[in-house]
């Protein structure tokens, strides 16, 4: 059973996010990912939100995955 308190929502901006293939290309990788409970993306911000569980992925290995999407992610301090 998971632990809900490891889950961690991230968003992450994309540079390079301008269609609604990308949205779906995104979108389609990102959920097939093992500890990714929810991925929405945001055409009007350049932006996918996840939801993920800490104690099996790193918010570092879901960035790499986007930047091997071609992507280039980047989070907003």
């Amino acid at each position: 059973m998971n632990d809900p308190g490891n889950t961690v929502r991230e968003t992450i901006w994309l540079g390079g996010l301008r269609d609604e293939d990308g949205s779906k290309e995104v979108e389609h990788n990102l959920i097939q990912v093992d500890g990714v409970k929810d991925v929405a993306v945001s055409l009007d911000d350049g932006a996918v939100t996840v939801a993920y569980d800490a104690s099996v992925i790193s918010g570092d290995y879901i960035r790499r995955t986007l930047n091997s999407l071609g992507y280039s992610p980047y989070v907003r301090y």
